[in-house]
Order: C-alpha cells, then structure tokens, then sequence
C-alpha cells in the first residue's frame, strides 16, 4: 500500500538533511561514518545553521517513529484480517460437510452403540505404547551372589505395571501374561536398562562442555582441597550404592502401587517347585508380594552352595512355555550337598541321631534366611505388615520361627503340609511346637494322606511306631489342632484335606485359592471360615466343622477350629470359573470326564506311596532287634529353646 505523498515528501526532506550534517562532521573529524540513506534524486532545500539543523534532527526522530507506528498498525491489520478470513473458510467448508451428509449421520453415535472395530480409546492407546523392559536383555550375574541377590521375587499385576516391566508369567487359566517372576539381581538388572537407557537420552539433549569450561575444570581439578572433596563424596556414593544392593531397595518402587500385602515364603526341601511355585504364583495374582529366599541358588564352589545347590534357569522370556502344573521352572538339575535330602522311613530309622542333627541344622539355616530377609525389607512393608509363609520344611520353618522380635509387623502365618507335632521331622518335643508370638492368627492346611506327615500312611507314623530307633509322638493326629489347643493360641484354623497328599495343589488346587483369598482379607477371623462362607452355599459345602474352642461370638477366650475339607466335586485343573460356566450350562459329561483324568492320575501316584511305606515298615521291622548306641545332643543350637522356658513334662502337666 502507498504511502501519503506528503509524507514522503517530508521525510525524504529530512534525509537529505541528515546526510548533509553527516558529512560535514566527516570532513571536521576525518572519521567515516557509514550512510544510513540513500540520496534522492531531488536536492535537499533549508538553511544550514546549528539550530536548523538540531530542529530539523528533531523533526526526522519524529517522522520515523510516526512511520514505524503507521507500519505496525497496518501489519496487525492485515493479521486480523487473515485470521477472520480463514475462520470462515473454515465455518463454510464444515457447513458444506454437514449439508452432504444423511440426517441419519448428523447424530453423534453414543459410546453404548459403539461397534467392535470403534476406535481405540486415548488411555488404551496410551498403554499400548508404554515402553516395557524386555526379559531379553542380556544381563551377567553377580559374581558372587548372596541369598538376596538370588532371592525369588513374584510380582503382582499392579507392580509389574508400575515397574515397566514385561509379564512373563500367568495364573491357572489366564490367556495372557500379567505377573512377572525372577531373582532380585534379574529385577536390579533389568530396572538398571531403563536407567541406562534414561542416561544415554539425556546425554544425547545436552550440549557439550566448551573448550573454555573443560579448562576451567580442568584447573580447579589441580586443586588438592577440590580432589580431596571430590574423593570424599565418591566414597559416600559407594557406600550408599553397596548398601543399597544389600537390603530390598528395588522395591522401594512398589511403595505407592499400594499392593494387597506382602508374603515372606519359605519352600520346601526341594527348592521352590512343584507346589511351592504354584502356590507363590496364585498368591501373586492374587495382589500380594511374595519374596522367597531360595536356599538352592548359592554357587557350588562356596561354602553355602556345598551344602545345598541346585543350577538355576535363566529369567524366563514373555513368550516361554510357563504352564501352571509343570513341576520345575527355576532349577536346571537335581539337588546336591551335605543338607540336600529326601526322607525315608527306613533311612531314618537307621541313622536316627544324624538325621536329627540333619533336621536341625536344617532348620537354623532356614531359620537365618528369615531373619535376614525380614532385617533387609523396604520401610513400607514393615509399616504395612507382613505374613509369613511356607510348605514342608519351609513351614516346619516358620512354625517353629522366633518372631517376637516383630511384633506387630508379622500379621499372620500359614503353615502348609506340616503336622505342628512331635515327629521325626521335630528332634526334640519343644520342636514340635509353634515357637513365635501366639496372638498371631495361623492357618495350617494339611491332607489326611500327606505320605510324610499323615496320621496312618506317612513317614512320621512308621518312624514314631518303632520302639528301637524311632521316635516322635505315637498318638499323632496329623495336623496342629492339638497343639494350638495346647498352647493356648489365640485364633487358629486346622484344614484337613480329604485324601489330600505332601502337594495338596493336585487335589484341592481351587479350594485353597477361596482360603488363602479369605485368609489375606479377613485373617483376624480365619477362625470362622465355616460362618464366613456361610453367605455363599456353594462355598460353605466345601468345609464342615470339626471342633472349636470358640465360645460365643468368639470375643472371648481362646478361638481355634479345625475343619474337614471333603474331596473335591470338580476338577482341579479348572479354573473356578470354568467350574462356574459349566455348572450353568449343564455339561457334566466334560465335568466327569475331567474329573477321571484326575482320578487316575492321582490314584497311580498313592500307589506309589504306598509302594515306599511299606518298603518302610519292612526295613523298619527288620531293625526291631538292633541295638544303636545314641549320640550325644550337645552341638551349638542344643540350648535354643525358641519360647520354651520349662521342661516339656512341666509344660504338658501345665495345659492339659
């Protein structure tokens, strides 16, 4: 747009003046200025005395800010203009859009309608591209690992999600992988990727040190008082960083995922397999963290790994065959070492003393693995509380485990395929008693046909029948009603499993899921599962109550139970809601033909128990007439009573 002509005219005046004076100043001081005009074609007109020319400077200052203001003013013009003509540009096209559309279309489409191939809502999308640490990186083990490097972690759903980390686990039944398990020197590995991978990010965004700063540093680096700093904060780094690789510290992560709780688990004899991994594993999904020390990973050529050692798998990948009934997803070989064993009647019965210096060295070592465990937890776990846990010797364990010294910290303990009585397993009667705070309310779950524990077809009955080299309680009952009673424990409940075996998941794997959820929700009252259930008549036919020393409303006085937990109507190998929908659906052929697969699974596996018993009895009977010298019970934990403060006639004559 052209400019009024008087305002050229004017300013074009003032130029010529300016330049003019700037010429002058050239030839008085001898210095060039640049010339900041152009000359016009037209000779400049006006006098050329000093206050002519300070007036006519004035007047040009004057003339080029009105110019700047009348240019400004027309580019923002213009803007608005182009603004407004592209907003109805855009109002006419989307008129002309709903014009050519059917009146069937105009109306949004409501999200019930909505068709299975719809579009994908912004929070799935979102999940979708989380980033997920891959089980596929490729990690190197400690060199010299300890039990908390190789100590069994199972995570949660919700921790898995929170952690980034990629699933590589299910639960019975599941179609898709939501639980991740490995050791902690796999989980500190694969969190330490990601924070590797956040490093190389944040170097790549940065910029370089200058040639100048790098001098700097360099200079103050000469300087013995900044190295001596510089030392100084290096090893306080060290330190906090080995600290922190001694204790739990991956999961202090999990403290705001606010997880259902937390399950310190303690395996069986074996390591942590066949009904050990099942059982952490349905815990897990069920919301709770469990953390199981594995007295099996420790290195062969250490002291530790010569007494129990077992080579481990690698950490399983998310695409990695993991079914729920495999026996063993952790170790690569069979077990070995000087405390590795595998209980025979007969072999006790020959060696009676060495196996019960075997059983209780046993026992403190598992002992110590909880107490070492339990010292390195996160705050937050302590805060929240705790349960323990275990199956076979892992439950031997905590029965028998010293926790006064948590307090309020242990909120409850189930014991799993162990009688809680004097029997070869226990070498001495105190043994065979809960050796922790009994205000603690205990869940113990055993089969009547545990081949190790039972009260007729086990181990512990052959052992304790022998009058010669046998020993442990003749009048088991097999199960730890008694001995709660006995006690005097404050809440209790006693499952026996009909025909249920040393692996109770084979014949009653959905029963126990019900349990163990009703036991992490309402533990203070596990006591009255049998009234608790009562509320749902499908569940409240899966037990039947035996005895109880509950009066009342159980508000007083001491409240254990013992239930009986018939066989189970339904397969177990189903998931409790496939049971549901087939029950619904009437199809009890494919019930049936479930259930007698299961059937004669289970019925050539009690043939073989009973194949070893009576091997038992007749090398057993074979002894009757031998006469073994016994030897002394002095050794280093002879004197560790647990919570036993008088002899065990003194304290029978007490409680009963």
């Amino acid at each position: 747009m052209a400019m009024p002509p008087s305002v050229l005219s004017r300013v074009d005046v003032l130029e010529w003046q300016l330049r003019e004076l700037r010429a002058e100043a050239q030839a008085a001081q001898g210095a060039h200025l640049p010339a900041l005009v152009t000359p016009c074609s037209s000779p400049p007109r006006g006098a050329n005395s000093a206050s002519q020319v300070e007036e006519s400077h004035k007047e040009l200052l004057t003339a080029h800010r009105e110019l700047l203001q009348m240019l400004s003013s027309q580019t923002q013009g213009q803007s608005t203009l182009a603004k407004q003509h592209h907003e109805l540009l855009t109002a006419h096209n989307e008129l002309l859009q709903k014009l050519s559309r059917p009146e069937a279309e105009k109306c949004p489409e409501k999200p019930s309608e909505a068709k299975g191939g719809s579009r994908p809502t912004a929070r799935l999308q979102k999940a979708k591209t989380r980033y997920l640490i891959s089980n596929d990186q490729g990690m190197v083990p400690p060199s010299e690992p300890t039990l908390l490097d190789n100590t069994l972690l199972f995570l949660p759903q919700r921790a898995v999600q929170d952690l980034n980390l990629e699933a590589n686990m299910d639960d019975k039944g599941d179609t898709q992988k939501s639980l991740w398990f490995g050791r902690v020197w796999e989980l500190r590995a694969l969190l330490e990727c990601l924070t590797q991978d956040k490093i190389t990010r944040s170097k790549e965004e940065q910029e370089s040190l200058s040639e100048f700063r790098k001098r700097e540093i360099k200079i103050k680096l000469k300087d013995p008082s900044v190295r001596l700093k510089l030392k100084k904060i290096a090893a306080h780094w060290r330190g906090a960083a080995f600290r922190s690789r001694c204790s739990f510290s991956v999961l202090e992560r999990l403290k705001y995922s606010y997880l259902r709780g937390t399950l310190i688990y303690a395996h069986g004899s074996g390591g942590c397999s066949w009904d050990n991994f099942r059982i952490c594993r349905m815990i897990a999904a069920m919301g709770i963290l469990v953390i199981a020390p594995d007295g099996f990973a420790y290195p062969k050529s250490t002291a530790m790994g010569e007494m129990r050692h077992k080579s481990l798998a690698p950490l399983h990948k998310a695409s990695d065959d993991v079914d729920y009934w495999a026996n063993d997803l952790l170790y690569t070989s069979s077990a070995c070492g000087t405390f590795n064993y595998s209980t025979s009647a007969d072999s006790v019965l020959k060696e009676p003393q060495d196996y019960k210096e075997l059983y209780e060295k046993c026992y403190q070592l598992r002992r110590s693995e909880l107490h070492f465990t339990i010292a390195r937890l996160p705050r937050w776990v302590l805060s929240q509380g705790f349960f323990l846990g275990g199956t076979s010797e892992g439950a031997m364990t905590v029965a028998r485990f010293d926790d006064q010294r948590y307090g309020e910290m242990v909120i409850g303990r189930f014991i799993n395929s162990f009688s809680i009585e004097y029997c070869y397993f226990t070498p001495e009667r105190e043994a065979g008693l809960i050796g922790g705070q009994l205000d603690v309310p205990t869940l113990n779950i055993i089969g009547t046909k545990d081949q190790y524990f039972g009260p007729v077809e086990s181990v512990a009955k052959v052992v304790a029948v022998n009058g010669v080299t046998g020993y442990g309680d003749k009048n088991l009952t097999g199960n730890g009603y008694k001995t709660m009673v006995r006690q005097g424990l404050d809440i209790g409940l006693v499952c026996v499993l009909e025909d249920g075996v040393h692996s109770p998941c084979e014949t009653h794997d959905n029963f126990l899921r019900q349990l163990f959820n009703t036991f992490f929700s309402r533990t203070g009252s596990i006591w009255e599962l049998h009234m608790i259930w009562q509320a749902d008549p499908t569940m409240a036919a899966l037990v039947e109550l035996v005895a109880t020393t509950a009066s009342g409303d159980g508000t007083e006085g001491k409240n254990v139970t013992q239930l009986f937990v018939p066989k189970m109507k339904f397969p177990n190998h189903m998931t409790l809601r496939e049971v549901e929908l087939l029950r619904a659906l009437h199809h009890t052929d494919e019930i049936a033909a479930a259930m007698e697969v299961e059937k004669t699974l289970m019925d050539t596996k009690m043939k073989e128990i009973k194949e070893q018993l009576d091997r038992a009895r007749q090398e057993a009977a074979t002894q009757r007439n031998r006469h073994i010298k016994l030897k002394s019970t002095k050794y280093y934990y002879a004197r560790d009573k647990l919570a036993i403060k008088c002899k065990w006639i003194q304290w029978v004559q007490r409680h009963t």
